[in-house]
């Protein structure tokens, strides 16, 4: 089971890269769980943030930062193909009444980890719930399998052995006429 150190062990890191401007955007890639029997691959964008939901490289190229790709692997024609879908998340203008007391800089110093670690721990509880989801899938297709293949199996036998006696019961007949 994921734990909050663990998330918080990964959050530091992807933190610390981050702000050493060694990357230069981190995006999470997780399996999201959606149901028992389904769940979804998710790309979602953790840094940078903005208060508009957009980011802008140096050459002017903006994308939305509140946007995620969601991929779907589905089958067209008999063949497997990936879907793309833009799932867009609302992102609300700040109330002219909202007043902060504290700097900006030190208000997000203090959210940006805490954000960070509630990401990364969701992300990988939900990677875990697909995974036993799958598993238990899984083990439940091979359970119905396993009865079908015995069901099938001593169907085999049974006529096998049903032909055996048969024989051998023509064989006695055959014995007792040739006696008379």
């Amino acid at each position: 089971m994921p734990t909050t150190k663990e998330a918080q062990a990964i959050a530091d890191d992807v933190f610390s890269l981050f702000i050493s401007e060694e990357v230069d955007k981190v995006e999470l890639l997780y399996t999201k769980f959606v149901s028992l029997i389904k769940s979804e691959p998710v790309i979602h964008t953790l840094l940078p943030l903005s208060p508009k939901g957009e980011v802008c490289d140096i050459n002017g190229v903006c994308v939305d930062a509140a946007e995620d790709e969601m991929f779907r692997l589905t089958t067209k024609e008999g063949r497997l193909t990936v879907e793309r879908e833009m799932v867009r998340t609302p992102t609300p203008d700040f109330s002219p009444v909202l007043l902060f007391e504290q700097d900006p800089v030190q208000i997000l110093d203090a959210l940006l980890p805490l954000y960070l670690n509630s990401q990364i721990l969701r992300a990988l509880q939900e990677s875990l719930a697909s995974e036993l989801a799958n598993r238990m899938n899984a083990m439940s297709n091979a359970s119905d399998n396993a009865k079908e293949l015995k069901r099938s199996l001593s169907a085999t036998y049974n006529r096998q052995r049903q032909a055996k006696i048969t024989g051998e019961i023509l064989e006695i007949v055959a014995g007792a006429n040739a006696l008379e």
